[in-house]
This record gives structure tokens, C-alpha cells and sequence, in this order.
């Protein structure tokens, strides 16, 4: 056997130390293996390891309503605010939307451009917590 480091959160610690109170598991290393082997044989059972996760479905829903918008001349290829299946709002800047969005109480809003192909859009926001570096 190899040894292996690795450092996880201290939630994930605490979820695998019930495991082992609970008698399932002997030790860490136990259910460390056996979580390993169940990812490395899941990833492989498709002919290869899988680089993209799967789509979860309310994702997929997502784009499928996008899709259904596009064919609305009001909508295609437009911003639209999403809850579930409502549109809570459209616009032609995705930064206005967002700022008119932010107060609403409804969660989670999704966000999306409306065409007959949506793209995921990728953002990187800046963090509100600041870190100092030395």
C-alpha cells in the first residue's frame, strides 16, 4: 500500500470521524479507500475518467427554458432573470439586470442569455471577505 496526505475541511473531517463511531469503518484510511475507489471505478466505468461532472437537472431545465424564450421575439437574445420557470425580469445589460435583481426575496434567480444555443456563462466575482498577505 501507498501512503497519501491529504488535506480536507474540518466538516468533511468530522462527517468521516461519525462514520467511524458509527462501526461502519475502522479508521479514516478505511473510508478514505473506500471513497476513492468508488470515484476512481464510477469515473472509469464510462471508458475513461471524466473530466466534465454531470448536468445537474435543475440546470438543465435552466437551459431548456432559456431555449423555449429564445422563440419569443421579447426574450431572444436577451438577459433574462429566472425563478424556476417565472421571468422576473429581462434586459439587454446583464449589469443592470443584476443590480435591479439583487433585493429581490426570491432564491435562487438564475441568469441567462436568451438564444436558440445558451452558453454557460463564467464569472469571476471578487470575494467580500479581504485577506491580508503578508
Amino acid at each position: 500500500m501507498e501512503t497519501m496526505a491529504a488535506k480536507v475541511p474540518r466538516a468533511l473531517a468530522k462527517a468521516v470521524d461519525r462514520l467511524i463511531a458509527s462501526g461502519r469503518y475502522a479508521n479514516r484510511s478505511e473510508v478514505l479507500r473506500v471513497a476513492v475507489r468508488g470515484f476512481v471505478e464510477s469515473s472509469g466505468s464510462t471508458g475513461g475518467a471524466s473530466t466534465e461532472p454531470a448536468i445537474p437537472p435543475r440546470v438543465k431545465a435552466f437551459y431548456r427554458r432559456l431555449r423555449e424564450l429564445a422563440k419569443d421575439p421579447r426574450y431572444r437574445h436577451r438577459w433574462v432573470a429566472l425563478h424556476g420557470d417565472e421571468v422576473l425580469d429581462v434586459a439587454d445589460d446583464h449589469d443592470a439586470l443584476v443590480r435591479r435583481i439583487l433585493d429581490r426575496p426570491e432564491e435562487p434567480i438564475d441568469i441567462g442569455w436568451a438564444s436558440d444555443e445558451p452558453e454557460p456563462r463564467r464569472l469571476r466575482l471578487s470575494s467580500p471577505v479581504r485577506v491580508r498577505r503578508p
